[in-house]
């Protein structure tokens, strides 16, 4: 492929160095990952034998496998927004999209009837946090006639129990929805994180913390 306009050629080596200065410091300052190993499962695949080998049924095997979701994850984070959902279980790091995709992709393995669905704002128990923070996405499973909402976040939150109220309308969470939704989170994300490099202080609870914990700190507006 030939260049247009030849004389703007280093538009693109210029563009890409930009970008990396900008991203490779923000990557540096999060926490590497740590990833868990219950039950000796360390990817996707492992979980998928996992849950076939506990006997268990219907819903009882739905909740096995949300709390096994759960204790793989180490780390809440939304800087780590490049990892699907093995990567990130695998990680054991991620946010709603990445450990409730997760849940998804291993549920649907186990022959259940899988809707992933997310809600622009919802309320839940944690302090509140940045209004473009407020969506979440998680799981609607189907099975005897019942569907429930299902969450791998709060280990007490059980099948059809979840900790979190939506309050916008509740939509299907498609390829495109995930897509569309990582670009419009990443100059947020990316921002604020370089707010805190540059004033020497740690990542904000609510772009990484230990999973399953709440946000603690006072919200932040604007940022």
């Amino acid at each position: 492929m030939t260049c247009r306009n030849p004389s703007r050629w280093w538009l693109v080596p210029a563009a890409l160095g930009a970008a990396a200065a900008t991203v490779l410091p923000v990557l540096a300052a999060v926490p590497p990952a740590r990833p868990r190993l219950p039950d000796g499962v360390d990817t996707l695949d492992d979980a998928i034998a996992s849950c076939r080998a506990s006997g268990l049924e219907g819903w009882e095997l739905v909740e096995h496998a949300r709390i096994l979701v759960h204790r793989k994850y180490s780390q809440y984070t939304i800087v780590t927004l490049w990892e699907n959902a093995p990567s990130s279980f695998r990680n054991s790091r991620g946010y709603s999209s990445q450990y409730n995709g997760a849940l998804a992709l291993l549920l649907e393995a186990l022959g259940f009837e899988v809707e992933r669905v997310f809600a622009t704002r919802v309320r839940s128990g944690a302090t509140p946090e940045p209004w473009w923070r407020t969506a979440h996405s998680w799981v609607r499973v189907t099975h005897g006639g019942r569907t429930r909402d299902v969450c791998a976040f709060d280990r007490s939150a059980p099948a059809g129990e979840v900790s979190f109220v939506p309050l916008t309308e509740v939509r299907s969470f498609g390829k495109r929805t995930r897509r569309n939704t990582r670009i419009g989170m990443t100059p947020f994300i990316y921002a604020r994180a370089w707010r805190s490099l540059l004033t020497g202080q740690p990542l904000p609870r609510w772009l990484v913390r230990p999973f399953g914990e709440l946000v603690e700190e006072p919200a932040e507006s604007g940022s």
